[in-house]
């Protein structure tokens, strides 16, 4: 019979009740509950009661029958009938005794290090161990052995009708039992309990018709009764089957032509394993194991190194036939001699302790003479004093005194007395007290040194060489060390540091707050640089234009360009004038002419032929370019007037309007007229550079506001600029 734990240990329970140990190590069930020690029924328990004996899969033999259970599943062991899952499989958990001897102490203790357990041993968080029984098996009263669980007594067996649960150790099997005897010739029907005439015993592979009267074939195929695994295409025959296999056998397997079965390979006798350093080859179905070499008694295996190793037990304990560490028990190995007359030895792990039969006072001990004496727990060394405490017997007690200038503190240890904490008084007024350990001593301060009559006298730093790197003051007893103009001192307060004006007195903006172009820094000083198109002003920090229109540095191609400065260059738009018109002075007085308040061009229109009826028609009396040179912003809080227009020259109040031809398609500018004058706006900003042209369209109308008087058209052209310098 055959037993299946959670351990995937299986053992083969032989007639003796012995148990061998076989460790499996395939993926495949293993059949869970049969019978070996019963007769031969030649009753099939599986076909007389169908689907009640086992949950999956019921094979019967000719001494019993036994369950097995699909691929992934295995039997549980409450029942041996029924498959479960591997996540529903479950250990038994035995509760780890808390204390087992209270006078034993409480030790972290490990299954490596000592292991009484007849069967499993854990290691628990806790720092202890914790012993666990196998399936079949409970923990017995000791906490570390284990005892078979009677199934049949404890009705925890479960058996097909007609049979009764026979005990055995870690498992239980069930046997058919025959309740009626039928005369030669008859059988017992299970089902109706009857006998019933034996039908003719046919061969192998065949069955008795009742309706023929003959063996007739079965086929194992149609019936689903063959033993074809999966993967495997049953085929029938006369009096037989065959299973061909449709898959491949796998690694670790061969394939059996004859047979058509999938033979493990042994790869400890074919050579092909890898085991080495320390370990033996154990094949097992389609693979195989590396065991590791027995080791002798006191020795255990090291997977590390691959071999048997000695074992280091602490003191107290010793290695066992395992390898593990257990107690040495010095009461039994000793005996009577390890303690003394009036005294009792009580083992401990890894130690013991002697016992007083006789119970005298704390710090005194039984006599010779049955009497108690004084215990000197200074002459033998059992005194609770450190180090540095002298120990004094007293009768029944000790006394652990201090040395000079220590006293005990709360805890009973020895600490220094701050002989400096009781006041100024103890040293000069030059000086500082000083706590030592025992004592204390007075040091000058610093600046001070001691002279010949044990006073303090004060020390010029200065005199001695590198004390500062620039200037050294003397007082008393320090110094204080100061830069020269443009440096400054470092944290040590002795070296000093260049100042950088151009990154310590910087902006908001991030811009040098010395320099209004780029700052250069020196040591001790610095240095202010202009880009190009710029100067430095006499002041030698700020920064102006270059108005290389003015001084003739502009260099302009083209004939009609004419130069506008900007900051920190210039440009050369062309201007043309629109036929029909020509340049002229911009600063003219003649009547209806246009004036700004900006530099620019104005084209005036050409006198009229008699016959140019066109030229007479037309309002328009000038054409003007301005030019605005407009630094880049962020935002705009309120409108910005860029370009204010007015007229001269009306002797009656002019009736103007304003109006954008193009230019504006973001919404960017707007017009406002304010009597005789008229101006161009900015509402939104214009972020970086770009140039822009906005058209302007001036019409002078008479008071009905129907009639155009006359009409100016300014092409307002502005360069926008991005700068960092001031």
């Amino acid at each position: 019979t055959y037993r299946y734990s959670n351990t995937n240990d299986i053992s083969a329970v032989n007639d003796d009740n012995t148990q061998q140990s076989l460790h499996n190590e395939s993926s495949g069930n293993i059949p869970a509950v049969g019978n070996q020690n019963v007769s031969h029924d030649e009753i099939n328990e599986c076909s007389v009661s169908h689907g009640h004996v086992c949950s999956h899969i019921c094979v019967d033999l000719p001494k019993g029958f036994y369950c097995a259970c699909p691929q992934g599943m295995y039997l549980d062991s409450r029942d041996n009938k029924t498959c479960i899952s591997s996540s529903d499989l479950k250990a038994e958990v035995t509760p780890t005794p808390s204390d087992l001897n209270e006078e034993q102490d409480v030790e972290v203790e490990s299954c490596e290090l000592n292991n009484p357990c007849e069967q499993r041993c854990l290691d628990t968080k806790e720092g202890g161990i914790e012993c666990r029984c196998y399936q079949g098996y409970r923990l017995a009263s000791d906490l570390m052995s284990c005892e078979d669980i009677d199934e049949c007594a404890e009705d925890a067996a479960v058996c097909a009708p007609g049979q009764k649960c026979v005990n055995t150790r870690g498992r239980f099997t069930c046997t058919s039992v025959q309740t009626v005897q039928c005369p030669v010739g008859f059988q017992l029907n299970q089902t109706s309990n009857q006998c019933q005439p034996i039908p003719v015993q046919c061969a192998i592979g065949f069955a008795y018709s009742s309706v023929s009267r003959t063996c007739e074939d079965i086929n194992e195929c149609g019936l689903g009764i063959d033993t074809c695994r999966a993967g495997e295409r049953c085929e029938n025959s006369i009096g037989s089957f065959a299973c061909r296999r449709e898959r491949h056998c796998g690694t670790g397997y061969t394939l059996d032509e004859e047979s058509q079965k999938c033979i493990d390979n042994d790869e400890c006798v074919l050579g092909t394993h890898n085991c080495d350093g320390g370990y033996r080859c154990q094949n097992i179905q389609g693979s195989f194991r590396c065991v590791p070499t027995a080791c002798p008694e006191g020795y255990r295996f090291e997977t590390s190194k691959g071999e048997c190793v000695p074992v280091q037990c602490p003191a107290g304990l010793k290695p066992n036939e395992a390898g593990n560490c257990v107690d040495v028990d010095e009461c039994e190995e000793i005996g009577l001699a390890v303690c003394g007359r009036h005294q009792r030895c009580v083992n401990t792990r890894g130690s013991y302790y002697c016992r007083n039969v006789v119970n005298c006072p704390a710090g005194y001990e039984p006599s010779e003479s049955s009497g108690c004496q004084d215990i000197d727990e200074c002459h033998r060394g059992t005194h609770k004093c450190s180090a540095d405490q002298h120990c004094i017997n007293r009768q029944g007690t000790y006394f652990c005194q201090c040395p000079r200038g220590m006293r005990h503190d709360s805890a009973g240890r020895c600490v220094d007395v701050d002989e400096c904490s009781y006041g100024a008084a103890i040293c000069p007024s030059n000086s500082r007290c000083v706590n030592t350990v025992g004592s204390f001593k007075c040091d000058c301060i610093d600046g001070l040194v001691s002279d010949d009559n044990d006073g303090c006298t004060d020390v010029d730093e200065c005199e001695a060489e590198g004390v500062c790197q620039q200037n050294c003051v003397n007082v008393l007893g320090t110094f204080v060390c100061s830069c020269r103009r443009g440096y400054q001192l470092k944290d040590d307060k002795r070296s000093c540091e260049d100042i950088d004006e151009c990154t310590q007195f910087g902006n908001r903006a991030g811009r040098s707050g010395v320099c209004g172009g780029k700052c250069i820094n020196l040591p001790g000083s610095y240095r202010c640089e202009c880009p190009d198109g710029w100067r430095l002003k006499p002041d030698g920090r700020s920064c102006e234009d270059i108005n290389e229109c003015k001084e003739h540095t502009a260099v302009c191609q083209h004939s009609e360009s004419i130069c506008i400065n900007t900051r920190g260059s210039y440009k050369c738009p062309i201007v043309r004038c629109p036929d029909g018109f020509v340049k002229n002075n911009a600063t003219g007085q003649q009547n209806s002419k246009l004036v700004t308040t900006e530099d620019g061009v104005i084209c005036g229109k050409k006198e009229c032929s008699l016959a140019d009826l066109e030229c007479w028609t037309n309002k328009t009396k000038t054409v003007s370019f301005q030019f605005l040179v407009l630094p880049s912003t962020e935002f705009v809080t309120a409108p910005l007037t860029l370009l204010m227009i007015h007229t001269v020259g009306y002797s009656m109040f002019p009736n103007l309007r304003l109006d954008i031809l193009s230019g504006n398609e973001l919404q960017q500018f707007d017009t406002v007229v304010m009597g005789d004058k008229a101006a161009l706006r900015m509402l939104q900003p214009v972020k970086g550079v770009s140039d822009k042209e906005v058209v302007l369209q001036l019409e002078n109308r008479d008071f009905t506001g129907n009639e155009v008087i006359s009409r100016h058209i300014t092409h307002v052209l502005m360069f926008f600029e991005v700068t960092h310098v001031k």
